[in-house]
Formats: structure tokens, C-alpha cells, sequence
């Protein structure tokens, strides 16, 4: 569909516009400055497009669009990937590892690392830690929170992702991008830009406003974590969850459950207990609801056996399970 060279020719040859393909073209367009309408030296956009005349990056024809910048000046290409182009970019991927570009999102994280390096210098003036220092937010949401977070990490699967990205949403254009590469000190306006707008349609909060909140919450609940008292039903919980996503495949378990004088082993289903969040639990009196047991008969058989005044609705007490186990091997137990 394309090859580097004359890929590579098409962006040196100042005279050359358009490179045709076999179904689309590329249009290469003279960066312009915004403040002073007039070209920026060596820097063009480069556009995916299927009809060039009239195209514009930044056209709200949906077949325009910028799949990168190139700087004449440094002989580099950055690289913005299509996703909805996905043919072209099967064959343009090798093109661009060979040119060594560089993608749109190095200069994504130059950005979001400056406003790291600002904000966290923010976070060290006094009357952030201050404000930190002042909270009284009500415990019992912070260990709703906590709680929750522990009992979701259990089951938790899938693959780690490394280096994530910081959750900044600076909304670059394609004029800032060409910002960036032209200048790199361009970087503090672009921060300045991030910090000084409205990060949310429903208040007239800067960014800079949410971030600093943000941060004296997390902190506030970190100094939380730091003294945090459970009682018995919470290790029981942290504790039951715990040992029972151990077993990654355990579709069932066996419960000896007592309650009174009363007993009797139930097959509860483990999807149905790992769902269940900290603040259902709570709100149920530290208790799963019947319909946990693996029939309906024996939910019915439970509920009718176990319903008192302490516990109208029949549900299953955390404090009431003595024994979990699945096969032979004991996940819980209360000593």
C-alpha cells in the first residue's frame, strides 16, 4: 500500500502535497501560527484523506484525518494511530517503525508530567497540608470505601498494566501538538492552559481546583487507613473473601452455618457472595441474603428456619458461619 521510501520522500519535497494511494490519499499541509497566520517553518501536517481538495486537519469532513506531524528541521515524524482506519494502518505501522517516529502520546505524558511536577509542587504548600490536617469526613464512609476496595481486590484477575498513564485530561489539538514539537517550552503554557480551565459541565471548578480537592482526599483517606480500627465482622469478612478467592475456580461451597441452637451445611454459590459489596452487607446486618444458597428449596427451607426477630428477613450472618470448605480442603474457620 505504501512503502517508507517513498513515504519518505513525499514528506522531504517541498513542493510535494499529495501522495496518492490505492485507496485514499495523504495530503501534507505548512503548519500555521495561530497568533500571526503565518507558516511555521518546517513543521506540516500530515492528513489520511480520501478526497485532498478542500481538506483541512482539523475539517469536519469525516474521511479528513491527521495521522501526523513531521519536522523537516529534525528529520522526525510523530505518529498519531486511526483506529477506524484499521487497513491503512496495518501496512503504515511498518512504515512508521522504520522512520523511527514517535507517537502523539510521548508528547501526551511530556505534558501530563510538567502538570504532575506543578501540581505536586502545589501539594507541598502549606495550606494544602492544612487542609489535609482539618478534615473531618465521616469514618464510616472511608471504610465503606477501604473495605470494599481489599474484599474487590481478592477476586481481581486479569493482567497487570505497567506505567499506567495519569488520569490528566488536557484535550491537546493538533496546533498544540505542533506547539510542542516547534517548542518545547511551549509545555508551561500548555500546562497552564490545563490547570486554568473548567474540568467539569457541572460546576465552574478549574482543573486545578479539582485536583488540589482530589489529592487532600486521598491523603485524608490514606491517614484514614493508616489508624483504621475493624471489628470482628470485618475480619470475618476480609477473612472469609480472602480465603475463598484462593480457590480461582470454586463455582460452590459448603458452609456449616449455626445460629442459635440451630445448625445446618448449606452449598452457597460463590458468585453470588463476591458480589455482594461491604455497604450491602452492612446495610443487611452484616449478612448475606438467602438467595446466596444454591437452591431455591433450600433458600426457602433456611429462611423459614433461621427467621427471628434479631433477623426477620432469614438472611446469612457473617458471625453464623463456623466452616467454609470446598472438596476436602477447609477455606475458613472459626477457631
Amino acid at each position: 500500500m505504501i512503502t517508507t521510501k517513498e513515504f519518505k520522500e513525499f514528506l522531504e519535497e517541498d513542493e510535494r502535497q499529495i501522495l496518492a494511494l490505492k485507496n485514499a490519499n495523504l495530503l501534507k499541509l505548512n503548519a500555521i501560527d495561530e497568533e500571526t497566520n503565518e507558516n511555521i517553518a518546517n513543521i506540516s501536517y500530515i492528513c489520511y484523506v480520501d478526497y485532498a481538495i478542500g481538506a483541512t486537519p482539523l475539517s469536519n469532513y469525516e474521511k479528513t484525518k491527521l495521522i501526523g506531524l513531521y519536522d523537516k528541521t529534525n528529520q522526525q515524524f510523530y505518529y498519531h494511530r486511526i483506529y477506524s482506519i484499521y487497513e491503512f494502518n496495518q501496512a503504515f505501522d511498518k512504515v512508521a517503525k522504520e522512520l523511527g517516529a514517535i507517537s502523539f502520546k510521548s508528547l501526551d505524558r511530556i505534558v501530563k508530567k510538567a502538570i504532575d511536577k506543578r501540581l505536586n509542587s502545589i501539594y507541598e504548600e502549606t495550606f494544602v497540608k492544612r487542609a489535609i490536617e482539618c478534615r473531618t469526613d465521616p469514618e464510616d464512609e472511608f471504610k465503606k470505601a477501604f473495605m470494599d476496595q481489599i474484599t474487590e481486590g481478592f477476586f481481581k484477575t486479569g493482567t497487570t498494566v505497567y506505567g499506567k498513564d495519569n488520569e490528566y485530561i488536557t484535550n491537546l489539538d493538533a496546533y498544540d501538538y505542533v506547539k510542542l514539537v516547534h517548542d518545547k517550552e511551549s509545555v508551561s503554557e500548555l500546562v497552564n492552559d490545563y490547570l486554568s480551565s473548567e474540568g467539569s459541565l457541572y460546576n465552574n471548578k478549574t482543573n486545578l481546583d479539582i485536583n488540589i480537592e482530589k489529592y487532600i482526599n486521598n491523603q485524608a483517606k490514606l491517614k484514614f487507613e493508616r489508624n483504621i480500627e475493624l471489628s470482628d465482622e470485618d475480619e470475618m469478612i476480609l477473612s472469609l473473601f480472602k480465603n475463598i478467592s484462593k480457590v480461582k475456580n470454586a463455582r460452590t461451597v459448603k458452609v456449616a452455618y449455626e445460629q442459635g441452637h440451630k445448625s445446618i451445611d448449606l452449598d452457597l454459590d460463590v458468585d453470588e457472595l463476591k458480589n455482594r459489596n461491604y455497604r450491602s452487607l452492612v446495610s443487611n446486618n452484616y449478612a448475606f441474603p438467602s438467595y446466596a444458597i444454591k437452591t431455591r428449596k433450600g433458600a426457602k427451607d433456611f429462611t423459614e428456619m433461621f427467621r427471628s426477630k434479631d433477623n426477620p428477613f432469614g438472611d446469612i450472618l457473617i458471625k453464623g458461619i463456623k466452616k467454609v470448605t470446598y472438596g476436602r480442603k477447609t477455606l475458613y474457620e472459626v477457631e
